[in-house]
């Protein structure tokens, strides 16, 4: 029986998905989105093909030569992410986000049904206002949760019983758990351990051995079905960030400070909205020959909400040193605190 079952929510191929509200002609086409020269998000026709996140767009391409390659549609995408979370918001009584697009939900549901109920509703208000789908899986723990919404997708509901709880922490494949990366599947494999029953016969203190005494007592507990059923809400974020990329900064409208300028005012207007207000800003540029990031920082600064103040800083972040070719470029906004918590004296 469910005790106040979670939901984790996770909206299916984010980026691609955004890219696609505005070109449905190519929603049953191989597509994927890039940042800079690196796939960031394929639909599921492209998945399919092999297109796979994280790889290079000339590799994709000699997977799947018909394949639609898009940018990121980067301001898009961070509004869409906002207003996913205020979807979440609106449903339930704390969320723990995952990143941009998923989180786990506490909905304060007695049971079963109410959670599926409040899994739909919120299936229901993302696609109707946002035209995206968000698949949802409902579960007892975090990651029983988090399997739940793998099995849902794509756009799916998926509840694993209590059952099928069961039968998952004995025959889940050691490489499906969350949380376990390849390195620690490995290990695990050499002590002929394939699934979470197989945990059973190594003794504690060769598994600590192997995988750290955090990991271990987690694969006991997962095993023992007492693993993480809290969802924490993240009280105070510390930073926020916006960010774009250009294939000809060399343009008269695409220069380095005329594109910092809009990324300055995509994250001044989410730290607004969110009741934030920073105290640093920080300048990330990718160089267009795929050479390490260049950083450029100020700290320490007066909290306050004037625009003309951050531009100026910008301005003078950019201006200090000579800048290469530029490929892509991020505002991150740091040191951030609740707009209501600073003395009026420092505005």
């Amino acid at each position: 029986m469910f005790e106040r079952p979670l939901l984790h929510a996770d909206a299916d191929c984010f980026f691609a998905s955004v890219a696609l509200r505005a070109r449905p002609e190519l929603q049953a086409r191989p597509v994927a989105v890039v940042n800079h020269v690196i796939i960031a998000s394929a639909n599921y026709p492209a998945r399919a093909r092999g297109v796979r996140s994280g790889t290079l767009v000339q590799e994709a391409l000699y997977q799947c030569p018909e394949l639609v390659v898009l940018e990121v549609p980067h301001a898009e995408v961070e509004e869409v992410a906002d207003a996913l979370f205020e979807v979440f918001h609106r449903h339930a009584r704390a969320v723990e986000p995952g990143s941009m697009e998923e989180a786990f939900l506490d909905v304060a549901a007695p049971d079963q049904s109410a959670a599926r109920q409040a899994a739909q509703a919120i299936r229901a208000e993302v696609a109707a206002q946002l035209g995206i789908a968000v698949s949802v899986g409902v579960g007892r723990t975090k990651l029983i949760a988090k399997l739940a919404s793998r099995a849902a997708k794509p756009d799916g509901l998926h509840v694993i019983a209590a059952d099928q709880e069961a039968r998952l922490r004995a025959e889940l494949p050691i490489g499906q758990v969350w949380g376990i990366g390849p390195k620690t599947a490995a290990r695990l494999r050499d002590l002929d351990v394939h699934r979470l029953l197989d945990l059973d016969r190594i003794p504690k203190n060769q598994l600590q051995s192997i995988c750290g005494t955090g990991m271990a007592r987690r694969l006991g507990q997962i095993r023992a079905g007492t693993d993480d059923a809290q969802v924490r809400p993240v009280q105070h974020r510390e930073s926020l960030s916006a960010e774009t990329s250009t294939s000809g900064y060399g343009r008269a409208d695409h220069t380095p400070a005329e594109l910092a300028e809009t990324c300055l005012e995509r994250v001044l207007r989410r730290a607004e909205k969110a009741g934030l207000v920073g105290t640093g800003i920080t300048l990330t540029m990718q160089p267009s020959d795929q050479g390490s990031p260049l950083r450029r920082k100020q700290s320490d600064l007066t909290a306050g909400t004037e625009r003309s103040g951050w531009r100026s800083t910008v301005s003078r972040l950019l201006r200090s040193e000579p800048l290469p070719p530029l490929s892509g470029l991020r505002v991150t906004l740091t040191g951030l605190m609740p707009a209501d918590q600073v003395p009026q004296t420092l505005f």
